[in-house]
């Protein structure tokens, strides 16, 4: 047994030392010298390299806090005869070198990987084995680095269109109607601040396809989410480019804190935003649940009726004071988050926006009033008609939810800051391109006291539970 130690003990030193005198990067530095040889035009060419010297080479910069190796094997970064070389010679596309020089910049702020490594496997983090948590970037999200320092205006008109079109894309699909960047957004997802500078254990990856990376994992959650996590309630409609793109974005939240003087960024997100319209607000925190607002619709990820909130029948009958304290406040036990400033983070001015692009279309004419006031409700019988004309889509206590296509009845919301009036002019009216039917009238036969009792019945349902 101890000869047996012995002897692998011996080749482990072996190896050891071969790579020592044989590594990786001498490999390709050493061909790289052949090549220079091969292809020089004179002798003064030639003798030049002749002498090249094969040595590691190395990048330190002080100012980003990194040391890179990177050009020990792509040594030709520089070299305008690489241009056609094989890809480990190949001199560095386009004129980015120009603007972002090695000695300043060095490989890895762009391209991420292990700088200090010298050979593939370890510089590129491949693998779990190296124990990086930030390989090499595909290069079709290597424009996640560019929003380091660089402006999305900037940016999508100068070699950062992916990016840009990524940025735009997450403002426009309703991200942060879920989640919350910069302090500000719903509460239903993770907060995403740091979200592209998080270890690879963060993610759960039991269910990614393929290399288990933080891109592969957000590519594929884009692409489904509950295909990588089975319990997420995630929304999203997107083709498989637009899934890259918002890779590519996600990628640009990180932690790095890049000095001051590398920087090209003049405005914080979060004044971007503030000079914000209705529409664009809209877009980014209630389009991914409510589409267009049109129409009523039962989810089949959140298990409950998301409501038409710019439908005509609803405007007609709501005014904006009843409004602004629904999106204040949310409705709780529902998805619908509590958007006021201390909650998901939106001041009181983007919330008057939003309420002036859901009220756009707002039809002119009033519904006819219905007087409540002038009525004597009976409670008992409205809970009588209640059971028979409302609980099939309300649920039993008002609850809506799972399987039911009303709303929730005996929300915090609907039970303090519902004025009857409304209620009952709904019940009477219904709501156009929703499955509220109008109950008033002769087709469904409710009578005004009728309606008068359900409403009374309803404003007791908080008390039920």
């Amino acid at each position: 047994m101890a000869l047996i130690s012995g002897l692998l003990l011996l080749a482990s030193m072996l190896l050891a030392g071969f790579r020592e005198q044989a590594p990786e990067w001498k490999k390709y530095q050493s061909a790289y010298k052949e090549l220079l040889i091969k292809n020089a035009k004179d002798d003064a060419t030639r003798k030049k390299a002749r002498s090249f010297d094969v040595n590691i080479q190395q990048i330190y910069l002080s100012d980003l806090k990194r040391v890179d190796r990177c050009t020990s094997c792509h040594i030709g970064v520089e070299n305008p005869l690489m241009v056609d070389a094989e890809i480990v010679y190949k001199q560095h596309s386009g004129n980015y070198l120009k603007d972002h020089p090695l000695n300043k910049f060095g490989c890895t702020i762009c391209h991420d990987g292990q700088g200090r490594a010298t050979n593939l496997k370890e510089a590129h983090g491949a693998g779990r084995d190296t124990h990086w948590d930030y390989p090499i970037l595909p290069l079709k999200y290597v424009q996640s680095s560019c929003a380091l320092c660089h402006e999305f205006d900037m940016l999508k008109q100068n070699g950062g269109e992916n990016v840009a079109a990524g940025e735009k894309l997450f403002r426009e699909k309703g991200c942060k109607g879920c989640h919350k960047l910069n302090g500000v957004g719903g509460t239903l997802g993770k907060d995403l601040d740091v979200i592209g500078s998080q270890p690879i254990a963060y993610f759960p990856m039991k269910y990614v396809k393929g290399d288990q990376t933080v891109y592969a994992w957000l590519k594929q959650h884009f692409d489904d989410p509950r295909d990588i996590a089975p319990e997420s309630e995630m929304k999203i409609d997107i083709k498989d480019d637009e899934s890259d793109l918002l890779t590519t974005y996600t990628l640009t939240l990180r932690a790095d804190e890049i000095p001051q003087k590398y920087r090209r960024i003049w405005q914080a997100p979060q004044s971007r935003e503030e000079a914000m319209g209705g529409e664009a607000l809209y877009k980014m925190y209630c389009i991914a649940c409510h589409t267009t607002g049109k129409y009523s619709i039962y989810d089949e990820i959140f298990k409950r009726t998301i409501p038409a909130i710019m439908n005509p029948a609803f405007l007609k009958s709501i005014d904006d004071k009843f409004l602004k304290k629904i999106i204040e406040e949310g409705r709780s036990e529902t998805q619908m988050t509590a958007w006021k400033a201390d909650a998901a983070g939106l001041t009181e001015e983007k919330i008057d926006k939003i309420i002036t692009h859901i009220t756009k279309d707002r039809p002119v004419e009033k519904p006819e009033l219905f007087a409540f006031s002038k009525f004597n409700p009976n409670t008992k019988n409205g809970e009588e008609l209640y059971k028979v004309r409302c609980e099939i889509c309300h649920g039993p206590q008002g609850e809506g939810g799972e399987k039911i296509l009303g709303i929730s009845l005996a929300n915090p919301v609907v039970q303090k800051e519902a004025d009857p009036e409304f209620l009952a002019i709904t019940v009477r009216d219904g709501r156009q391109g929703t499955p509220m039917a109008a109950f008033g009238g002769k087709e469904l036969g409710l009578g005004d006291q009728d309606i008068v009792n359900i409403v009374a019945y309803v404003k007791t349902l908080s008390s039920k539970k």
